[in-house]
């Protein structure tokens, strides 16, 4: 049942059912029972009618008398916002503080069971529903909770909405049935089934003669998402808020978050409170990435004790996705509660970088979507989205480098089209995807089908032989900045490449042998470490056929470099940082005798 349907079934139940039977709404454990109760179902009904639901919590309840208690309670706390009672101390009292302040109300905290009694029953229910939250986490004998509540409905006519997790009543609670596990071990297995067996088919009798209908509970999570979201008023979070944002959240609800939307509000609170800490525009994407990232990782969270980091300096895609990773910002934030604002910047660097090599990025990219839909649209549309690629194409950073093939073909079509000089957005696209061929795969990038006339596939061809030849061109170590912060990032990349590095035959040979000496003697003892630990995955067992000439030539010249700079004493750094340079020239050795 859609949200409406549930509304006018209950509403139904409640002003013309005749059969003296409660109702049950069943569902996993937040799933957001209670958030429809208290957000859709009850302004729902109250519209325009005062206390017309009665909503009293299970959880923790001891006996049957304290259940009368907390009717008349939850009565009593209406009757006091209505008279604005409450204002007599001076202060407006919360329902947890209220119950357990009787004497305040005007009811004597030593009143007899008896006397209470009596005042629960001059309590009037005629046309309200009672609703029986968490029935599962009663401490009262099941079969005795619903004998009470068949007296409710059968005897006094009142109309009773349950709520509960029936699995965990049926499957995982049999105690609630008071068994008998003091012979637990006394008797056979088989016997033991049989009672619990024995005592779950007196619930289903019982459960038969109070209870009419059991309605499954399954939530709109595009509209939960969105009315939680809503509650925060947080100018950040409404920024990124999108009909595709709303559904890709529901969607992690529903499989990442098990259909918990505490997980969920959790995350969002999370969320927020980093939002409140960010000063600087990152981006829409890069806000989407930290909401989704710890929506991710909050259900981790409540699956298992607190993961240890496993990720990068900067991100996780273990903790995230591959998608949507979490940020080590975010994950020190969550652990405890503050946050490296210094991080940020160089964060968003780091994913900006790994959106570069998604395959799927363009889903994502308005604009990437409407020059893939050009046919479908207007013109004006079309120009808007060349001139917003033109320009971002400045940014080397921005556009994926996997939509490059693909963008050449309709730029090339669209320019027969419309008249487009796309040679700004081809001599950009060169220039980006210099020496990236050791980290793309060309057969991907350049796979196409593409309907095109003869003139067009001319084009195209040239296009992509510029692209390739510059991909190839291997002459630097062109995405690498020489800041020793940036040698785990190296190293991830290396171990995820080292095929592609391989099948190119070179990789020392492509650094610039001063940057990389100096970026050495300003790195720590373990980013020292690290950089061996990059020479050790690419050379460990490489032969003398396994990389050309160069590699050897740059070795050499890196331990000159290094050991003359140490003999002169021409450094800043501590006596262990020396140690782990002679380590370093110590293994580049040992790889130039396994080449040679």
């Amino acid at each position: 049942m859609t949200g409406t349907e549930l509304n006018n079934y209950i509403k139904h139940y409640l002003e013309k059912d005749k059969t003296h039977t409660a109702i049950m709404l069943t569902g996993e454990w937040g799933s957001g029972k209670t958030y429809y109760i208290e957000n859709e179902l009850i302004p729902f009904l109250t519209e325009g009618k005062k206390n017309r639901c009665v909503v009293v919590s299970l959880y923790g309840i001891e006996s049957i008398s304290d259940i009368s208690k907390s009717i008349y309670m939850e009565l009593r706390i209406k009757a006091l916002e209505k008279k604005s009672e409450a204002m007599a101390t001076g202060k407006l009292l919360t329902k947890t503080i209220v119950k357990g302040a009787i004497g305040i109300l005007g009811i004597d905290a030593n009143l007899s069971e008896d006397d209470f009694r009596n005042l629960y029953e001059s309590v009037d229910l005629s046309g309200k529903l009672l609703v029986f939250e968490d029935l599962e986490r009663s401490h009262i004998d099941l079969i005795n909770l619903l004998g009470y509540i068949n007296n409710l409905v059968e005897r006094d006519g009142v109309k009773v909405l349950l709520v509960a997790n029936e699995n965990e009543i049926l499957n995982k609670e049999p105690e609630k049935f008071h068994f008998n596990f003091t012979g637990l071990f006394s008797h056979s297995k088989e016997d033991n089934e049989n009672k619990n067996s024995e005592s779950v088919r007196r619930y289903l009798k019982i459960k038969e003669k109070t209870i009419s209908d059991t309605v499954y509970f399954e939530s709109d999570y595009c509209k939960s998402v969105e009315n939680i979201v809503t509650v925060f008023k947080n100018e950040k979070l409404d920024s990124i808020m999108d009909k595709n944002t709303i559904e890709v959240l529901a969607v992690m609800v529903k499989g990442n978050c098990h259909k918990n939307l505490r997980t969920f509000i959790f995350a969002t609170q999370k969320t927020v409170d980093i939002f409140d800490k960010i000063e600087d525009d990152y981006g829409k994407d890069f806000l989407k990435c930290i909401y989704f990232g710890i929506v991710c990782f909050s259900a981790k969270i409540k699956e298992e004790d607190f993961p240890a980091w496993n990720g990068t300096e900067f991100l996780s895609v273990l903790l995230g996705t591959n998608q949507y990773p979490l940020f080590k910002f975010c994950y020190d934030f969550i652990r405890l509660q503050k946050i490296n604002t210094d991080k940020i910047k160089d964060t968003s660097d780091a994913y900006n970088k790994l959106k570069l090599y998604d395959r799927k990025a363009e889903q994502y990219d308005e604009d990437l979507q409407k020059i893939y839909s050009y046919y479908e649209r207007t013109e004006i549309e079309v120009w808007d989205a060349l001139k917003s690629i033109e320009k971002r194409l400045m940014i080397p950073n921005d556009i994926g480098f996997y939509n490059y093939g693909k963008l050449a073909a309709y730029l090339i079509m669209i320019s027969h089209v419309i008249e487009f000089d796309y040679t700004q957005c081809k001599e950009r696209m060169v220039r980006n995807i210099k020496g990236k061929g050791n980290i793309i795969d060309s057969g991907l990038l350049f796979l196409s089908d593409y309907n095109l006339d003869e003139e067009e596939k001319k084009e195209l061809d040239n296009f992509i032989e510029q692209l390739s030849v510059s991909m190839n061109d291997r002459s630097t170590l062109n995405d690498f900045s020489y800041k020793p912060e940036d040698i785990n990032g190296l190293c991830n990349k290396v171990i995820g490449e080292k095929d592609k590095i391989n099948s190119s035959h070179e990789f020392i040979s492509r650094f610039d042998t001063d940057k990389l000496v100096e970026m050495l003697f300003s790195s720590s003892a373990k980013q020292i470490s690290v950089f061996r630990d990059v020479l050790f995955a690419v050379y460990r067992y490489a032969s003398k056929i396994d990389f050309i000439e160069t590699n050897i030539d740059t070795m050499k010249t890196v331990i000159e470099l290094i050991q003359k700079r140490v003999e002169s004493q021409d450094y800043d750094i501590d006596k262990i940082q020396v140690l782990q340079l002679k380590y370093l020239c110590s293994n580049l050795k040992t790889f130039i005798s396994q080449m040679s």
